[in-house]
């Protein structure tokens, strides 16, 4: 790679600092709105249904199902396309409707009439049901005709506002967890309005947080209706085979009410992701926009485990020279460096203002304790100051990285490996760890403050709740993987609430088949029991043109969802070596878009040694489309 003299890049071409967001309103007024006109319609709905000839008062009649599910098909739909077209302002009904194909949910309620069927034969079997076999047939006839309208009076109106919109909505603006808590608590009081009662609150409640979570893992409306109408179904022909709990009936109705959801959703979560194939990202963007900070991550040097490090040796001019290649060849506008050394940090970061980069500098230290991580970034903030007076306007601070993982004191766990496994045991305790994160977070920003005067931002998990208070710009390790591919915009929607400007810290994916669905887990594919000779796990095919296609895809993404900027994950990992030997081909493992040489070459990537990736053509070719001519 010859050097060429550096120079400050054309005033038209300087990438642009963060600035502020214009506030948006937020999702709660609409959702609510929307959930108080279906408890209007349902109330009314169910006041007309007891009220017509041949129902006696009960709403459960066939004459008042009818009625109920006429004026809901009536009116529930129409009210959906108006508060999507003059609340929301778009023009397409984009809440989970469009299907993922119909495996998974008839997979959902195929799995809970099996359960069911199982459950009551053994209930039967003990002695502790007793059926009456002769009203089969009855109970065949009076299901064909009573489920279709509950299907429109009760379960896909009720599913459209509360799974679709309602949890839709608030996910724009709150987690998963929170819009799934809030859908199931305004669905509770929907029912106990319409009903005139709440003393089957706490049923209706599960009920809501079964379904909203079939939503959540599948990213769709039609799971949860498909499980739900199974259960319905169910229950329908028990009361027609007048079946009584004769022995224990309590535990045996506990079983029975959560056997078969419990069943589907775990069947749901096994099958998540393989629905069909198709455009990863179904919610249409808005107008494309370039992006302010087009980025890519450079590594200093960096250490997950004792006896690892990344780059072991440090050559000022082979930075330079590959800092050129970034704004050159790449067509970058920006940079984060990242790693352990600060003197290592500091001397990328002005080699790369140097060419014309504006730079996030971001120090890591894996397994650190609160205490350490606080006065290490302090130490950093500094270093990031003496570079803004130099160079102002071009400097960031970016204050760590998914720290609930790689620090300790917010997960359990002595070490990265513990912490990671400790996430996915303890995943419904997110909330309390959320906290402890953001006491960190809050610590971390006062630090940083002290001593650095520019735009701070931090690299969240995309797990992590983050009160983004004490932060310029919200930013975010998005990778795509199987459960975010068809939520991604929808996440990004939700970060965009807050009114900052919106930096993805991290994107992209490894370089083999099959890597695209793993994301940021890409390179668990290399066993590291043996540091000194880590293996490529069987089974795995090296293809670039995985990574490069999701580069493309997300940048995509990213242009029509206002992101300010973007990072590609990452120029290189020098310690992950290519080798033609598929086991022990580290590179296909690593995030990196350029190859570095075979350990029996000889070559050390350090000494600026490596091949560009297909990955590298596709980012040097989409970044330059948003470059100006150059000549020269």
């Amino acid at each position: 790679m010859p050097d060429e003299p550096r120079s400050a890049p054309p005033s038209d071409t300087a990438p642009r600092a963060p600035r502020a967001a214009r506030p948006r309103a937020g999702p709660v007024a609409p959702t609510v709105l929307v959930c108080a006109a279906a408890t209007l319609v349902g109330v009314l709905a169910a006041a007309a249904s007891t009220s017509v000839p041949g129902a006696a008062g009960d709403p459960d009649s066939l004459p008042a199902l009818a009625v109920r599910a006429a004026l809901c098909t009536a009116l529930v739909p129409p009210l959906l396309w108006a508060a999507r077209r003059f609340l929301d302002r778009a023009p397409t009904p984009a809440f989970g409707l469009a299907p993922r194909g119909w495996p998974v949910p008839l997979a959902a309620a195929l799995t809970v009439l099996l359960a069911s069927a199982a459950l009551l034969g053994a209930a039967r079997a003990l002695g502790a049901a007793t059926p009456d076999t002769g009203a089969v047939g009855g109970a065949a006839s009076a299901l064909a005709v009573t489920l279709p309208l509950l299907l429109a009076a009760q379960i896909l109106p009720e599913e459209l506002v509360f799974r679709g919109y309602a949890q839709h909505h608030l996910g724009l603006r709150y987690p998963p967890w929170a819009a799934l808590l809030g859908q199931a608590a305004l669905y509770t009081l929907f029912a106990a309005a319409v009903t005139g009662s709440a003393a089957l609150s706490g049923e209706v409640f599960l009920l809501g947080l079964f379904l909203g979570a079939l939503r959540t893992t599948t990213g769709e409306v039609w799971t949860p209706l498909a499980a739900r109408t199974a259960l319905t179904a169910v229950g329908v022909l028990s009361d027609e085979l007048g079946l009584r709990l004769s022995s224990a009936p309590e535990p045996w109705q506990a079983v029975l009410s959560l056997g078969p959801g419990l069943a589907a959703f775990w069947v749901v979560y096994a099958l998540r992701g393989r629905g069909r194939a198709g455009a990863p990202f179904p919610d249409a963007g808005g107008p494309r926009r370039p992006l302010a900070q087009r980025g890519i991550l450079y590594d200093v040097g960096s250490s997950y485990l004792p006896g690892q490090n990344s780059r072991p040796r440090w050559r000022p001019d082979v930075v330079d020279r590959e800092m050129r290649v970034i704004r050159e060849d790449l067509h970058c506008t920006a940079v984060t460096v990242f790693g352990e050394d600060l003197g290592r940090l500091e001397e990328a970061a002005r080699l790369a203002l140097g060419r014309g980069l504006y730079v996030w500098v971001q120090p890591r230290l894996v397994d650190a304790a609160p205490g350490e991580l606080t006065a290490n970034l302090g130490r950093a903030a500094e270093a990031a100051e003496r570079l803004r007076r130099d160079h102002p306007e071009r400097v960031g601070l970016n204050v760590g990285c998914e720290i609930s993982l790689f620090a300790a004191g917010v997960l359990p766990g002595r070490d990265l490996d513990r912490r990671t496994r400790a996430l996915g045991l303890l995943f419904p305790l997110l909330p309390w760890f959320d906290r402890r994160l953001n006491r960190l977070l809050r610590e971390l920003a006062d630090t940083a403050r002290a001593r650095f005067h520019g735009p701070l931002t931090y690299g969240s998990g995309a797990w992590e709740t983050v009160d983004w208070t004490p932060f310029d710009v919200v930013g975010v390790d998005y990778y795509l993987d199987e459960l975010t591919r068809r939520s991604y915009r929808q996440g990004l929607r939700r970060l965009r609430a807050h009114g900052k400007p919106l930096v993805v810290t991290e994107f992209g994916c490894c370089s083999y088949e099959g890597a695209r669905d793993r994301g940021g887990s890409g390179s668990d594919i290399l066993d590291w029991s043996d540091l000194g000779d880590r293996r490529v796990r069987d089974g795995y095919v090296r293809d670039e043109r995985v990574q490069a296609d999701l580069i493309s895809d997300l940048l995509d993404v990213f242009e029509t969802e206002e992101v300010h900027g973007a990072f590609v994950c990452m120029f290189i990992e020098g310690d992950c070596r290519y080798s033609p030997d598929p086991t022990r081909d580290q590179d296909m493992a690593s995030f990196g878009i350029v190859r570095p040489p075979p350990l029996e070459s000889g070559l050390s990537p350090d000494d600026g040694h490596w091949e560009p990736k297909l990955a590298f053509h596709t980012l040097a070719a989409r970044y330059a489309e948003e470059a100006p001519d150059r000549t020269g």
